[in-house]
Protein backbone atom coordinates (compact mmCIF):
# COMPACT_ATOMS: atom_id res chain seq x y z
CA UNK A 1 0.00 0.00 0.00
CA UNK A 2 1.25 3.43 -1.31
CA UNK A 3 0.09 6.83 -0.47
CA UNK A 4 -3.24 5.08 0.45
CA UNK A 5 -6.02 7.18 1.64
CA UNK A 6 -9.66 6.97 2.22
CA UNK A 7 -12.46 9.60 2.67
CA UNK A 8 -15.95 9.35 3.02
CA UNK A 9 -18.81 11.76 1.95
CA UNK A 10 -19.65 13.94 5.32
CA UNK A 11 -22.95 15.17 6.09
CA UNK A 12 -25.02 17.30 3.91
CA UNK A 13 -22.93 20.33 3.74
CA UNK A 14 -19.53 19.04 6.08
CA UNK A 15 -16.14 18.11 5.03
CA UNK A 16 -15.09 14.88 3.95
CA UNK A 17 -14.40 12.24 6.50
CA UNK A 18 -10.49 10.81 6.54
CA UNK A 19 -10.89 7.14 7.85
CA UNK A 20 -7.27 6.33 6.45
CA UNK A 21 -4.87 8.83 5.80
CA UNK A 22 -1.85 8.22 3.14
CA UNK A 23 -0.62 4.99 4.44
CA UNK A 24 2.74 3.60 3.14
CA UNK A 25 3.24 -0.14 4.20
CA UNK A 26 5.01 -3.20 2.60
CA UNK A 27 3.81 -6.71 4.02
CA UNK A 28 5.76 -9.63 2.95
CA UNK A 29 5.11 -13.02 1.24
CA UNK A 30 4.45 -15.28 4.06
CA UNK A 31 4.02 -12.97 7.03
CA UNK A 32 1.43 -12.85 9.68
CA UNK A 33 0.83 -9.29 9.99
CA UNK A 34 -1.91 -7.19 12.26
CA UNK A 35 -3.03 -3.53 11.76
CA UNK A 36 -4.16 -2.77 15.81
CA UNK A 37 -5.48 0.38 17.40
CA UNK A 38 -8.83 1.59 18.84
CA UNK A 39 -12.14 1.39 17.59
CA UNK A 40 -12.52 4.13 14.49
CA UNK A 41 -8.56 4.28 13.85
CA UNK A 42 -9.18 3.27 10.42
CA UNK A 43 -7.84 -0.10 9.91
CA UNK A 44 -10.92 -2.17 9.18
CA UNK A 45 -11.20 0.65 6.58
CA UNK A 46 -7.90 -0.12 5.20
CA UNK A 47 -8.39 -4.12 5.27
CA UNK A 48 -12.06 -3.28 3.13
CA UNK A 49 -9.33 -1.66 0.72
CA UNK A 50 -7.53 -4.53 0.52
CA UNK A 51 -10.09 -6.68 -0.05
CA UNK A 52 -12.03 -4.83 -2.38
CA UNK A 53 -14.95 -3.89 -0.46
CA UNK A 54 -14.04 -0.19 -0.39
CA UNK A 55 -11.60 1.78 -2.93
CA UNK A 56 -8.84 3.93 -2.48
CA UNK A 57 -9.82 8.20 -3.12
CA UNK A 58 -6.11 7.88 -3.62
CA UNK A 59 -2.92 5.59 -3.80
CA UNK A 60 -1.60 2.46 -4.96
CA UNK A 61 -2.42 -0.75 -3.80
CA UNK A 62 -0.47 -3.85 -5.48
CA UNK A 63 -0.15 -7.98 -4.42
CA UNK A 64 2.57 -9.48 -5.53
CA UNK A 65 2.85 -6.73 -8.37
CA UNK A 66 -0.56 -6.54 -9.21
CA UNK A 67 -2.76 -3.34 -8.84
CA UNK A 68 -5.91 -4.00 -7.23
CA UNK A 69 -7.17 -0.81 -6.16
CA UNK A 70 -10.10 -0.84 -8.18
CA UNK A 71 -10.57 -3.94 -9.21
CA UNK A 72 -13.70 -6.26 -7.44
CA UNK A 73 -13.23 -8.45 -5.12
CA UNK A 74 -13.23 -11.18 -7.08
CA UNK A 75 -10.44 -10.05 -9.45
CA UNK A 76 -8.11 -10.23 -6.35
CA UNK A 77 -6.22 -13.25 -4.92
CA UNK A 78 -7.33 -12.80 -1.30
CA UNK A 79 -10.48 -14.17 1.00
CA UNK A 80 -11.84 -12.49 3.84
CA UNK A 81 -12.79 -13.84 6.94
CA UNK A 82 -15.26 -11.97 9.36
CA UNK A 83 -16.25 -11.83 12.81
CA UNK A 84 -19.77 -12.90 12.63
CA UNK A 85 -18.21 -15.79 10.45
CA UNK A 86 -21.25 -15.78 7.88
CA UNK A 87 -21.86 -19.05 7.41
CA UNK A 88 -24.95 -20.51 5.47
CA UNK A 89 -26.41 -21.96 8.24
CA UNK A 90 -28.80 -24.49 6.03
CA UNK A 91 -26.01 -26.09 4.87
CA UNK A 92 -23.16 -28.42 6.56
CA UNK A 93 -19.58 -27.64 6.82
CA UNK A 94 -18.65 -29.27 3.86
CA UNK A 95 -21.39 -27.96 1.87
CA UNK A 96 -20.53 -24.16 3.78
CA UNK A 97 -16.40 -24.99 2.79
CA UNK A 98 -17.19 -26.31 -0.64
CA UNK A 99 -19.77 -23.46 -1.70
CA UNK A 100 -16.70 -21.17 -2.80
CA UNK A 101 -15.48 -23.57 -5.32
CA UNK A 102 -18.55 -24.81 -6.50
CA UNK A 103 -18.86 -21.24 -7.48
CA UNK A 104 -15.65 -21.73 -9.72
CA UNK A 105 -17.66 -25.12 -11.62
CA UNK A 106 -14.55 -27.07 -10.45
CA UNK A 107 -15.05 -30.53 -11.19
CA UNK A 108 -16.82 -32.40 -8.48
CA UNK A 109 -13.71 -35.23 -7.66
CA UNK A 110 -11.36 -31.88 -7.27
CA UNK A 111 -13.73 -30.29 -5.18
CA UNK A 112 -14.20 -33.07 -3.01
CA UNK A 113 -10.48 -33.47 -2.73
CA UNK A 114 -9.94 -29.89 -1.48
CA UNK A 115 -12.55 -29.90 0.83
CA UNK A 116 -11.58 -32.80 3.03
CA UNK A 117 -7.91 -31.71 2.48
CA UNK A 118 -8.78 -28.12 4.27
CA UNK A 119 -10.83 -29.85 6.72
CA UNK A 120 -8.61 -31.88 7.75
CA UNK A 121 -6.23 -29.06 7.80
CA UNK A 122 -8.62 -27.53 10.72
CA UNK A 123 -9.30 -30.44 12.71
CA UNK A 124 -12.84 -30.77 11.80
CA UNK A 125 -12.86 -34.44 11.06
CA UNK A 126 -16.04 -36.03 11.37
CA UNK A 127 -17.84 -32.94 11.82
CA UNK A 128 -18.53 -32.65 7.35
CA UNK A 129 -22.38 -33.15 7.66
CA UNK A 130 -23.31 -30.76 10.44
CA UNK A 131 -24.98 -27.65 10.71
CA UNK A 132 -23.45 -24.53 12.07
CA UNK A 133 -25.80 -24.33 15.02
CA UNK A 134 -25.10 -27.55 15.74
CA UNK A 135 -21.16 -26.43 16.47
CA UNK A 136 -18.98 -24.30 19.23
CA UNK A 137 -18.27 -20.99 18.38
CA UNK A 138 -14.37 -21.79 18.15
CA UNK A 139 -15.81 -24.91 15.45
CA UNK A 140 -17.78 -22.04 13.57
CA UNK A 141 -14.86 -20.02 13.24
CA UNK A 142 -12.75 -23.39 11.86
CA UNK A 143 -15.29 -23.35 8.76
CA UNK A 144 -15.03 -20.02 8.07
CA UNK A 145 -11.28 -20.67 7.87
CA UNK A 146 -11.61 -23.52 5.78
CA UNK A 147 -14.21 -21.44 3.66
CA UNK A 148 -10.99 -18.90 2.93
CA UNK A 149 -8.58 -20.90 2.82
CA UNK A 150 -9.79 -23.50 0.03
CA UNK A 151 -9.75 -21.21 -2.35
CA UNK A 152 -6.17 -21.41 -2.52
CA UNK A 153 -5.76 -17.39 -1.96
CA UNK A 154 -2.70 -15.36 -1.54
CA UNK A 155 -3.61 -13.39 1.28
CA UNK A 156 -5.93 -14.20 4.28
CA UNK A 157 -7.61 -10.97 5.34
CA UNK A 158 -8.85 -12.12 9.29
CA UNK A 159 -11.15 -9.14 10.45
CA UNK A 160 -11.31 -9.17 14.26
CA UNK A 161 -12.48 -13.02 13.50
CA UNK A 162 -12.07 -14.20 17.61
CA UNK A 163 -13.90 -11.29 18.73
CA UNK A 164 -17.10 -13.20 19.57
CA UNK A 165 -15.31 -15.88 21.36
CA UNK A 166 -14.83 -15.93 25.18
CA UNK A 167 -11.39 -15.55 26.82
CA UNK A 168 -10.14 -19.05 27.24
CA UNK A 169 -11.42 -20.16 23.89
CA UNK A 170 -9.83 -16.74 22.08
CA UNK A 171 -6.51 -17.75 23.62
CA UNK A 172 -6.59 -21.21 22.61
CA UNK A 173 -7.29 -20.34 19.19
CA UNK A 174 -4.77 -17.77 18.89
CA UNK A 175 -2.34 -20.16 19.00
CA UNK A 176 -3.78 -22.39 16.15
CA UNK A 177 -5.14 -19.27 14.06
CA UNK A 178 -0.29 -18.97 13.99
CA UNK A 179 -0.10 -22.63 14.05
CA UNK A 180 -2.39 -22.74 10.73
CA UNK A 181 -1.08 -19.80 9.53
CA UNK A 182 2.66 -21.23 9.90
CA UNK A 183 1.41 -24.58 8.23
CA UNK A 184 -0.28 -23.33 5.22
CA UNK A 185 2.46 -20.60 4.83
CA UNK A 186 0.39 -17.89 2.93
CA UNK A 187 0.40 -14.28 3.93
CA UNK A 188 -1.94 -13.04 6.91
CA UNK A 189 -3.60 -10.15 7.14
CA UNK A 190 -5.10 -9.53 10.74
CA UNK A 191 -7.36 -6.71 12.42
CA UNK A 192 -7.86 -6.62 15.94
CA UNK A 193 -8.16 -4.32 18.85
CA UNK A 194 -6.61 -6.73 21.29
CA UNK A 195 -2.77 -5.64 22.33
CA UNK A 196 -2.61 -8.91 23.66
CA UNK A 197 -3.59 -11.06 20.75
CA UNK A 198 -1.14 -8.64 18.26
CA UNK A 199 1.59 -9.54 20.57
CA UNK A 200 0.80 -13.09 20.68
CA UNK A 201 0.50 -14.06 16.88
CA UNK A 202 2.01 -11.35 14.92
CA UNK A 203 5.26 -11.31 13.07
CA UNK A 204 4.71 -7.49 12.43
CA UNK A 205 2.38 -5.18 14.01
CA UNK A 206 1.02 -2.03 12.67
CA UNK A 207 -0.16 0.80 15.24
CA UNK A 208 -2.91 2.51 13.97
CA UNK A 209 -4.95 5.84 15.67
CA UNK A 210 -6.57 8.42 13.47
CA UNK A 211 -6.46 6.95 10.34
CA UNK A 212 -2.42 7.45 10.29
CA UNK A 213 0.33 4.96 11.16
CA UNK A 214 1.74 5.40 13.94
CA UNK A 215 4.63 2.70 14.18
CA UNK A 216 5.45 -0.75 12.33
CA UNK A 217 7.53 -3.38 14.02
CA UNK A 218 8.34 -6.80 15.56
CA UNK A 219 6.55 -7.07 18.82
CA UNK A 220 9.50 -6.88 20.97
CA UNK A 221 9.89 -3.33 18.91
CA UNK A 222 6.10 -2.42 19.52
CA UNK A 223 6.39 -3.18 23.23
CA UNK A 224 9.61 -2.28 24.40
CA UNK A 225 10.80 0.77 21.94
CA UNK A 226 7.60 2.41 21.29
CA UNK A 227 8.09 6.33 19.46
CA UNK A 228 5.12 8.05 20.60
CA UNK A 229 3.10 8.25 23.74
CA UNK A 230 -0.27 6.88 22.53
CA UNK A 231 1.95 3.61 21.01
CA UNK A 232 3.48 3.58 24.79
CA UNK A 233 0.48 3.56 26.47
CA UNK A 234 -1.86 1.57 24.07
CA UNK A 235 0.37 -1.20 23.83
CA UNK A 236 0.32 -2.47 27.87
CA UNK A 237 1.18 -1.06 30.85
CA UNK A 238 4.03 1.66 30.92
CA UNK A 239 5.14 4.82 33.01
CA UNK A 240 4.65 7.50 31.13
CA UNK A 241 7.22 10.39 33.40
CA UNK A 242 7.67 14.32 31.81
CA UNK A 243 11.15 15.32 31.84
CA UNK A 244 13.53 18.03 30.77
CA UNK A 245 16.23 17.27 28.54
CA UNK A 246 19.77 18.48 30.26
CA UNK A 247 22.03 17.14 26.82
CA UNK A 248 21.84 14.28 24.42
CA UNK A 249 22.69 11.25 26.74
CA UNK A 250 20.70 13.03 30.11
CA UNK A 251 17.22 14.33 31.48
CA UNK A 252 15.85 15.76 34.53
CA UNK A 253 12.34 14.70 35.80
CA UNK A 254 9.83 17.06 37.42
CA UNK A 255 10.99 16.63 41.21
CA UNK A 256 14.99 17.30 40.13
CA UNK A 257 15.67 13.83 40.00
CA UNK A 258 18.82 13.13 36.65
CA UNK A 259 18.57 10.35 34.75
CA UNK A 260 20.04 8.81 31.31
CA UNK A 261 18.51 8.62 28.46
CA UNK A 262 19.62 9.21 24.82
CA UNK A 263 17.47 12.07 23.09
CA UNK A 264 18.57 14.70 19.98
CA UNK A 265 16.29 16.60 21.09
CA UNK A 266 17.86 20.15 21.98
CA UNK A 267 18.37 21.31 25.70
CA UNK A 268 15.49 22.11 27.57
CA UNK A 269 12.88 20.25 25.23
CA UNK A 270 10.63 18.80 27.22
CA UNK A 271 9.67 15.18 26.39
CA UNK A 272 7.91 11.98 27.52
CA UNK A 273 10.40 9.11 29.02
CA UNK A 274 7.86 5.86 28.72
CA UNK A 275 9.33 2.62 30.80
CA UNK A 276 7.42 -0.33 31.82
CA UNK A 277 6.33 -1.26 35.28
CA UNK A 278 8.05 -4.73 35.10
CA UNK A 279 11.31 -2.94 33.61
CA UNK A 280 11.52 -1.60 36.98
CA UNK A 281 12.33 -2.73 40.23
CA UNK A 282 12.16 -1.53 43.99
CA UNK A 283 14.65 -1.86 47.04
CA UNK A 284 14.97 -0.53 50.43
CA UNK A 285 16.48 3.18 49.92
CA UNK A 286 19.73 2.41 52.44
CA UNK A 287 20.49 -1.00 50.10
CA UNK A 288 23.68 -0.10 47.89
CA UNK A 289 23.07 2.02 44.86
CA UNK A 290 24.25 -0.14 42.03
CA UNK A 291 26.18 2.95 39.58
CA UNK A 292 24.57 1.04 36.54
CA UNK A 293 21.10 1.75 37.37
CA UNK A 294 19.01 5.13 37.50
CA UNK A 295 16.44 5.38 40.58
CA UNK A 296 14.06 7.76 42.10
CA UNK A 297 13.23 7.72 45.92
CA UNK A 298 10.18 7.73 47.42
CA UNK A 299 6.86 5.88 49.11
CA UNK A 300 4.57 3.10 48.52
CA UNK A 301 1.29 4.68 47.97
CA UNK A 302 -0.80 1.28 46.88
CA UNK A 303 -0.26 -2.19 46.18
CA UNK A 304 -1.60 -4.75 44.55
CA UNK A 305 -1.61 -8.42 44.84
CA UNK A 306 -1.08 -10.25 41.32
CA UNK A 307 -0.67 -14.10 42.06
CA UNK A 308 3.44 -14.43 40.59
CA UNK A 309 3.74 -10.35 41.11
CA UNK A 310 3.10 -7.32 43.12
CA UNK A 311 2.09 -4.35 41.40
CA UNK A 312 3.24 -1.21 43.58
CA UNK A 313 2.50 2.46 42.68
CA UNK A 314 5.45 4.35 44.11
CA UNK A 315 4.89 8.22 44.34
CA UNK A 316 8.49 10.33 44.54
CA UNK A 317 9.73 12.20 47.41
CA UNK A 318 10.90 15.43 45.80
CA UNK A 319 9.73 18.55 45.11
CA UNK A 320 8.05 17.66 42.06
CA UNK A 321 5.67 14.94 41.93
CA UNK A 322 6.56 11.99 40.29
CA UNK A 323 4.56 8.30 40.63
CA UNK A 324 5.94 5.10 38.71
CA UNK A 325 4.31 1.90 39.16
CA UNK A 326 6.74 -1.22 39.74
CA UNK A 327 5.32 -4.49 38.88
CA UNK A 328 7.89 -7.08 41.20
CA UNK A 329 7.74 -10.70 40.97
CA UNK A 330 6.52 -12.81 44.15
CA UNK A 331 9.02 -14.90 44.26
CA UNK A 332 10.67 -16.57 47.55
CA UNK A 333 13.75 -14.30 48.16
CA UNK A 334 12.62 -11.10 46.44
CA UNK A 335 12.13 -8.10 49.03
CA UNK A 336 8.24 -6.97 49.48
CA UNK A 337 6.90 -3.60 50.62
CA UNK A 338 4.12 -2.33 52.17
CA UNK A 339 1.74 0.46 51.98
CA UNK A 340 4.18 3.75 53.28
CA UNK A 341 7.32 2.15 53.09
CA UNK A 342 10.16 4.49 51.81
CA UNK A 343 11.56 2.61 48.68
CA UNK A 344 14.17 3.30 45.45
CA UNK A 345 12.62 2.53 42.37
CA UNK A 346 15.25 1.66 39.97
CA UNK A 347 15.80 0.77 36.69
CA UNK A 348 18.56 0.07 33.51
CA UNK A 349 18.70 3.61 31.62
CA UNK A 350 18.38 1.34 28.13
CA UNK A 351 14.86 0.59 29.11
CA UNK A 352 13.81 4.38 28.85
CA UNK A 353 12.41 5.11 25.44
CA UNK A 354 12.24 9.10 24.67
CA UNK A 355 9.11 9.19 22.86
CA UNK A 356 8.48 11.22 19.88
CA UNK A 357 5.52 13.41 19.68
Amino acid sequence: MHGVTKRFPGPKGAEAVTAVDDIHLDIADGEFFSLLGPSGCGKTTTLRMVAGFEYPTAGSIRIFGQEVGLEPPNKRPVNTVFQSYALFPHMTVAQNVAFGLEMQNLDKAEIAKRVADVIELVQLQGREKRKPKQLSGGQQQRVALARALVNHPKVLLLDEPLGALDLKLRQAMQLELKQLQERVGITFVYVTHDQEEALTMSDRIAVMDGGRLLQVGTPNEIYDRPRTRFVADFIGDTNLLAATVVDGETVRLADGTTVRAKTSAAAGTGVTLAIRPEQAGLRHPDYEQDPALDAIHGRVERLTFLGNAIAYEVVGEGSGEVRMRVRQGNAPGIEHFAVGDRVRARWMPSSISVLDD
